[in-house]
């Protein structure tokens, strides 16, 4: 054994032999890691998950009510509720802003002529008029709030066709019931009230009517049980 050992040759031939075992052996082992990463996921972001169905929002009701978050087009803000008016009275109905109804005409005189406002409900965060020539009927009612820079926008909602019913499937709004209407867990006065949503706030109908010691309930959805007296159909 000694004498072969010896051998340039056979020493060469052993080396060369010996380092190409240690390098199969490296390259193996590279393949065996690489296959055992393939079994792990990829680095990728998570695919969007399904949107909830909106719940009923439990607001407090002491809260300043505000309208329900839906996405709106931009509006152009005014100093006062009365630029606002003004300015809507002038672009969108095309007529002269007389400023509020008088409860008459004065004795002797003409009816004035234009478009006037009455007034439903007003504070710092709200402002709600009925608006329409004066001496007719109402063509709607305008919502009015501030924006964080203390101007005012302005939003219109027409009154519905006299024969236009609320019905289930089809959408509602709070209309008519100057500072909020309150949304209750259940379609009676004493149960808990869940939110106060102001005049425009409007969904779809799911259930109703019912009738409970006189009043007619619908519930929407997201909100709860309202009395008909302040809802109207949306009519589209």
């Amino acid at each position: 054994m000694r004498n072969w050992l010896d051998r340039p040759g056979y020493v060469a031939l052993a080396a060369f032999a010996g380092g190409a075992i240690v390098a199969l052996i490296v390259v193996l082992v590279v393949l065996f890691l690489r296959d055992g990463d393939d079994d792990e996921p990829d680095d990728v972001p998570p695919t969007a998950t399904e949107l909830a169905t909106p719940g009923t929002p439990t607001v407090d009701p002491n809260v300043t009510p505000t309208v329900a978050a839906t996405a709106t087009p931009a509006r152009a803000s005014f100093a006062t509720p009365e630029d606002a008016l003004s300015n809507f009275v002038t672009n969108e109905l095309n007529g002269t802003y007389i400023g509020p109804c008088p409860p008459e005409a004065p004795s002797g005189e003409q009816p004035p002529e234009g478009i006037c406002s009455d007034e439903l409900y007003r504070s710092a965060e709200l402002a709600t008029y009925n608006v329409g020539p004066y001496g007719s009927e109402a063509l709607g009612e305008a919502v009015i709030l501030p924006t964080e820079n203390g101007q005012w926008t302005l939003s219109f909602f027409p009154f519905p066709p006299l024969d236009a019913q609320i019905q289930v499937g089809g959408t509602a709004m709070v209309f008519q019931a100057e500072n909020c209407l309150n949304f209750r867990s259940a379609p009676n006065q004493t149960a808990d009230v869940l939110s106060c949503q102001i005049d425009g706030t409007s969904a779809t109908v799911i259930e109703g009517p019912t009738e409970v010691e006189g009043q007619t309930w619908w519930r929407l959805e997201g909100y709860g049980w309202a009395v008909q007296s302040f809802l109207a159909p949306v009519v589209q």
